[in-house]
Formats: structure tokens, sequence, C-alpha cells
């Protein structure tokens, strides 16, 4: 029996649409239909995913061969390993504070030190930290670690930005020595900010679409 004849019997045995499933795994309900109808292959971990929601190994769902789930089918409604409590949240809050510490921090002192770069540069090393405390703490989420990831930096890079927009915008102005009002000086600043963030938010929805799609 091939992979997406026994996924369709199991989905089906265990209640499940091709959306409720798609949403449990965090992939796209094409993705699912794709995987049915054998034109696409799940990737590891979305086979190790699989193999939990319906209490299956993933040997069952690999190897044709195997055609009986057999005893494997009692673990379906095992309760899977979880994260310890709060640790998920801290996992993103820690990391985002050190990173809004470092927006804050930075830009103030920028200010206050008549807009020298280094305090900038030191703001913008408090947030680097944040990314590696979250990288560091991203491996742990197990599943949900490429989604994790999308949502941690589609946040993140809207602290981060400030700052390389702020040298960046300076040192343009003042290398083609334009003479702008503060007004227009901080109207050009946050329009590209915004684009900047906006674009970068944008792939991140684009990848994410694009590894559901090829899920």
């Amino acid at each position: 029996m091939k992979l997406g004849e026994k996924l369709q019997q199991l989905r089906k045995k265990s209640g499940l649409s091709q959306e409720q499933l798609a949403a449990r795994i965090t992939v796209s309900r094409q993705a699912v239909s794709k995987w049915e109808l054998d034109d696409a292959v799940p990737d590891t971990e979305n086979i190790i995913q699989l193999s939990r929601i319906f209490g299956v190994s993933c040997d069952y769902l690999l190897r044709e061969e195997v055609d009986d789930p057999g005893a494997a089918l009692v673990l379906q409604n095992a309760p899977q390993p979880a994260m310890p409590e709060g640790w998920a949240h801290n996992a993103f809050a820690l990391p985002l504070g050190l990173c809004a510490l470092g927006l804050v921090g930075g830009l103030m002192f920028y200010r206050m030190n008549g807009h020298t770069a280094r305090p900038l540069a030191i703001g913008f090393m408090i947030q680097l930290l944040g990314v590696a405390l979250f990288e560091l703490s991203a491996p742990r989420m197990g599943e949900r670690r490429r989604a994790a990831r999308l949502s941690f930096y589609g946040t993140a890079c809207w602290l981060v930005l400030p700052q390389p927009v702020v040298l960046a915008y300076g040192w343009v102005l003042d290398r083609l020595a334009w003479s702008v009002s503060p007004f227009r000086a901080v109207s050009g600043y946050f329009a590209t900010y915004l684009l900047l963030g906006a674009a970068v938010t944008a792939a991140l929805l684009f990848l994410r679409r694009r590894a559901q799609t090829k899920a």
C-alpha cells in the first residue's frame, strides 16, 4: 500500500478533514491533498508529525510492504511530549525583550551623545544577543520550530531595523549634503523604515507559503 492511500485511510479513520489535518501540521490543505494523491512526499519532519497524530510508526508510513499498523494504533491518543510550562512563552518574550531593550537604549543614547554611531552599535549587539538566545531555544521547539522562527523574525525585524535605518539614512543625507527640514528628515526616515519592514515581513510570509507548498 502506498503512502498516499495509507494517509487517506488513517485520516478518515481519525475523523479528520484535509483542512483539519493540514492545520495540525501547519501546512496547506493542498499539500495534504498532494500527499494523498502521491504527487508529493512529506519531508522528514512532517512524517514524524503524521506518525504521532495517527499513532503509527514512521516505518509503516514509508514502507509500502508494511500494510498493518498493528498495535501502534493504540498510541493514537497518547499524550505528546510538551515543553515545560511557561518555557515556550519565555523563548519568545526574553529574546524580543532584548531586541526592544537594544532599540530603546540605542536610540536614546544616540540622541543624548550627539548622534554618534557607537550607541546604535551597542544597541544592535544587544539585539543580536536576543536573536542568538532565540536560536539556542529553537531546537527545543521540535516540530513547531519552523513556524516559530517565522513568527519571531516577523516581529523582531520591526525592532531591529530602526537602528541601521537611522545610520544609513543619516549617512546618505551627510554624503549628499542635502539640506532638509526636520519634518522632511523624520518623514523620510519613517517612510524608509516602513518600506523595509514591510518588505522583510512580505519575504517571511512568502517563505512560509513556499515551505507549506513544498511540504
